[in-house]
């Protein structure tokens, strides 16, 4: 295992708590593959069967829903460390609800589900680590189902309020592109400049590029 592939694994929230020492150990009991991917290949398609544990250990993965209309809108966006949808990998129906692309080169650590669930078995730092896991994803879904019934400005502001708890100021560093950003509201772009303008018009935000200033 090289060093790259130990640092995504390191960083993964299912082995917090666990020594780079005692990962090596683990991943000398199980089978597992680093498959790596080029920019704009498909790892994960929707309405596959979910049968590995998927790891991100380098790169950056973009994962999509594809809405009633047709209308493709991001869900997240993946970096080292992040699981790829471990919430279905022990579900009675296990299909990815979700198609994952590589944004661009990439290497993700692939992990049989029993060799998982093993691995849970096992160690109850896994196990706790893992619950811990799913628990968090539902808390992020929960929120963005809540988010569908909001307008623009609502989702906007709930956005910045979020961001300005997270990064500890008023001035908050947007590192996406306004239509990445707007795709991950489900929204149109330029609905999205508009509610911006607005909100600025108004005194409650100045926008500074990549930085938008709370002010009210």
């Amino acid at each position: 295992m090289n060093t790259e592939v130990l640092d995504g694994l390191a960083a993964c929230p299912l082995f917090e708590g666990i020594s780079r020492e005692e990962i090596i150990e683990m991943m000398h009991t199980v089978r597992y593959r680093v498959v790596n991917y080029h920019k704009g290949e498909c790892i994960l398609k929707a309405g596959e069967p979910c049968f590995q544990a998927h790891i991100v250990v380098s790169g950056e993965v973009s994962a999509r829903l594809m809405g009633p209309s047709g209308r493709t809108i991001r869900i997240t966006m993946h970096h080292s460390g992040n699981m790829l949808a471990p919430a279905f990998l022990f579900a009675k129906d296990n299909r990815y609800p979700v198609t994952v692309q590589a944004m661009q080169e990439t290497q993700v650590f692939r992990l049989q589900s029993h060799d998982l669930e093993s691995l849970i078995e096992r160690d109850p730092r896994v196990a706790k680590n893992y619950i811990r896991i799913v628990s968090d994803i539902v808390s992020f879904l929960t929120k963005k189902v809540g988010m569908l019934s909001m307008n623009v400005r609502e989702k906007l502001t709930m956005f910045l309020k979020e961001e300005q708890e997270r990064q500890q100021t008023h001035r908050i560093y947007v590192p996406m592109s306004r239509q990445v950003l707007a795709d991950q509201f489900g929204i149109q772009k330029y609905s999205l400049l508009r509610c911006l303008k607005e909100m600025q018009q108004n005194g409650s935000i100045a926008v500074e590029g990549k930085y938008i200033r709370i002010l009210s």
